[in-house]
């Protein structure tokens, strides 16, 4: 069963807000599910930001739910969305939670912390290639960061070395092997490499790039990928596994175009704390 109830501030019936916070928070929408196992049920509350600035420049996610309780008596844990609690650049938020007993009639208190991320080239979060193409088989970020790494693949050029010449293919994976393009300890012997390399064959559609991502603190936030002039040229995105990533594009890639890398650094990032009390639930 799905209820919906717009929260209506202005009667001050529903939100009220305190000022020990670091950014504001407006419920305007709650949505209540419940299900036969207990612990699929939930809520989840849609929140205008207010305070800072959000856009393409400035994104929020949540990074944690510190206290969630209801008048039952009862402590809520977070859940994630439905698409996922990646960063975004609309102001309004999606906050779920577990579903409290029936018996509640309202959410007494929601504190949290949001992460603020505003990149630049000069702060760190952003790290800009131009000419891409002439980077295949590197690390785009060496020069930045030693925990994060980006290699755009040649995934074309390795495919027809393969059919043409397995031996030319084999000595040029060891190359990369040796290179440090793979993860030290993630590929052991030649055949584990091979096979890594060879699934590229199969993933992403004709106009895409290819891409082997080591991220295991989970700092890249988006790659995006402009022409020469300056338009998104991004068509949706698939990942197989930690490290392979593709990212559609709305033409075939050119020389001159340019890449962006988006990486949470400690100077391009804030974490801001919120606090909600008194919610009604439907």
């Amino acid at each position: 069963m799905t209820k919906k109830v717009l929260v209506c501030i202005a009667l001050g019936l529903c939100t009220k807000l305190t000022l020990a916070q670091d950014v504001n928070l407006f419920v305007n929408d709650i949505k209540e599910e419940r299900h036969l196992e207990s612990d699929k049920s939930f809520v989840e509350l849609s929140a205008l930001i207010k305070g800072i600035k959000v856009d393409e420049f400035n994104q929020v996610k949540i990074k944690s739910i510190t206290n969630a309780a209801a008048d039952d008596g009862s402590t809520l844990q977070k859940k994630e969305s439905f698409f996922g609690d990646d960063y975004s650049n609309n102001n309004e938020l999606d906050i779920k939670l577990e579903a409290p007993t029936r018996k509640a009639t309202n959410l007494v208190n929601i504190e949290g912390v949001l992460k603020y991320f505003s990149p630049t080239e000069a702060n760190g979060g952003k790290v800009v290639v131009k000419n891409p193409l002439n980077y295949y088989n590197k690390n785009l970020l060496g020069k930045k960061y030693k925990d994060v790494k980006v290699t755009l693949v040649d995934k074309a050029a390795l495919e027809k070395l393969k059919e043409k010449d397995e031996k030319e293919y084999q000595k040029k994976l060891n190359e990369l092997k040796e290179s440090g393009v793979i993860a030290e300890g993630m590929a052991e012997t030649v055949d584990a490499f091979k096979q890594f390399f060879d699934g590229f064959g199969s993933f992403g559609n004709e106009n895409a790039l290819s891409f082997y991502v080591e991220d295991p603190n989970e700092k890249i936030v988006e790659i995006l990928i402009y022409n020469a002039d300056g338009e998104k040229m991004n068509y949706g995105s698939s990942k197989y596994g930690s490290h392979k990533l593709s990212i559609s594009l709305k033409e075939e890639a050119q020389p001159n175009w340019t890449i962006e890398v988006l990486v949470e650094s400690e100077q391009a990032l804030k974490e801001l704390k919120f606090k909600i009390a008194s919610v009604l639930l439907p």
